[in-house]
């Protein structure tokens, strides 16, 4: 419903702009008067419209110009009379011409004919003359005005000085380095112990004899390259014998070949051993790493 109200005004306001140079004078049916056409800059004019109230019109609204800014619109009414009294406020100078105004009828549009006003500034008053011009007097500088008038100014100097020293101070200050919890020493010989009693307590042959011999020569390998510094397990059992000479005993080498040749057998040649030479194996690799074990430990 409203948006219906708000189209056929919309209408009604188009149809008005249309007909305003086609608006109809006529003071017996529509009229209007101010109450003086001598006003100041400031000031307040009042202009007071009247129509007959069976004339069936419908004043459209005023509105404010350059020159006059509408302050109130008040509506009285008689059995014969209906008016409307409209209070502008003056802003300009000069001839002015008050806002057009117009009532709209089935019979047509009527307007009035604008009244003016002859608007000017407030008058000097008598016998006040204009003060003589003269330089502006010099007032000395005073520290503690110009505190009160600035102080938020120095407080937030004082503040912005405070952060850029803070920060220049943590960024020259040395960064301590984090420390770090130093690891434990490896326990090559321990390891290499708890892992042939794994081997020798699960028997792993029984499940996997290939993964058996190559567990166990890893870890000989292991323990003897980190104990001896030779790159034991880099190099090939041959290639590690031919090292090996005149470095080890005659029994260090034997039971190292022993060991390595027995799982090259299983590894490379898909061979088989039976448990006796499993367990010689563990024998010899448990008294080989006890041969090189760090003296600290012996």
């Amino acid at each position: 419903m409203k948006k219906l109200l708000t189209v056929l005004l919309g209408i009604l306001w188009m149809g008005v702009a249309i007909g305003q140079e086609n608006a109809v004078i006529d003071t017996t049916v529509f009229n209007a008067h101010i109450d003086t056409n001598a006003q100041i800059v400031g000031g307040t004019i009042t202009q007071e419209v009247a129509w007959l109230a069976d004339a069936d019109l419908e004043l459209l609204p005023a509105d404010s110009t350059s020159a006059f800014l509408l302050v109130s619109a008040t509506t009285d009414s008689t059995a014969l009379i209906r008016s409307t009294t409209f209070t502008y406020l003056v802003l300009d100078t000069g001839v002015l011409v008050l806002p057009a105004l117009y009532a709209l009828s089935s019979k047509g549009l009527y307007t009035v004919i604008p009244d003016t006003i002859q608007s000017q500034f407030l008058p000097a008053e008598e016998g006040v003359d204009k003060a003589a011009a003269r330089p502006l007097a010099e007032v000395p500088f005073n520290f503690v005005w110009w505190l009160e008038a600035y102080w938020y100014w120095v407080a937030l100097g004082g503040a912005l000085l405070l952060i850029g020293y803070l920060v220049w101070r943590y960024a020259k200050k040395p960064q301590a380095a984090p420390t770090v919890a130093p690891e434990p020493e490896r326990d090559y010989y321990k390891e290499a112990m708890d892992a042939i009693a794994v081997l020798r307590a699960d028997a792993f042959w029984e499940r996997d004899m290939k993964g058996f011999y190559v567990a166990l020569g890893d870890v000989v390998r292991t323990y003897l390259t980190h104990s001896t510094g030779l790159p034991l397990s880099e190099q090939t059992t041959s290639e590690s014998v031919r090292m090996l000479y005149q470095k080890w005993t005659a029994a260090q080498i034997e039971s190292y070949q022993f060991i390595l040749t027995r799982a090259d057998h299983v590894k490379f040649a898909k061979g088989s051993w039976d448990v006796a030479v499993h367990r010689d194996c563990l024998d010899k690799a448990t008294a080989l790493i006890t041969d090189f074990k760090p003296e600290q430990d012996v």
